[in-house]
């Protein structure tokens, strides 16, 4: 009787395991397609408010935790440079660039996405035909996504 009581919980935490893979949540409390399309809207609306000078809805989206490494800088800098950049940035609005969805991979409440940029005219106006390879790292804080890391390098052609 033991053993017939084992491998029906056995049986039953296999479905409940199979089941949540399938799902693809991991018990995590979301669903990956869905934080797939709201990563994706969140990185799109950064780069929209960006072309207009603004670096608000970046910093609102940004963890505490955030460290950030763009191309070209010596190192990577953290939230309190970022919200500085909000003032530096006021009126500097000409940027126009196009997006690239590349891949994104998730486990527990983390989430890697990778995407390119092709920058045609810098936030001064200046034109430009730059190319950018992005990693940026979310995680899920209290039920919001939420940037804490982000690698931007120059393409390789």
């Amino acid at each position: 009787m033991k053993l017939v009581r084992m491998c029906a919980a056995s049986v039953a935490i296999a479905m409940v395991f199979t089941a949540c893979i399938e799902q693809g949540s991991e018990n995590t409390g979301y669903d990956r397609q869905t934080a797939r399309d709201e990563i994706w809207e969140k990185e799109q609306a950064i780069y929209a408010a960006r072309g207009e000078g603004d670096l608000q809805y970046y910093v609102d989206n940004a963890s505490e935790h955030y460290m950030g490494w763009p191309p070209g800088w010596p190192t990577p800098s953290g939230i309190d440079q970022l919200r500085a950049g909000v003032e530096q940035m006021r009126g500097v609005d000409q940027e126009e660039l196009a997006m690239e969805f590349g891949d994104i991979t998730f486990s527990g409440n983390a989430a890697v996405i990778y995407y390119s940029t092709h920058r045609t005219r810098m936030p001064t106006g200046e034109s430009v035909d730059q190319r950018f390879d992005i990693a940026h790292v979310w995680v899920r804080e209290e039920g919001e996504w939420r940037l804490l890391g982000a690698l931007g390098r120059t393409k390789v052609q």
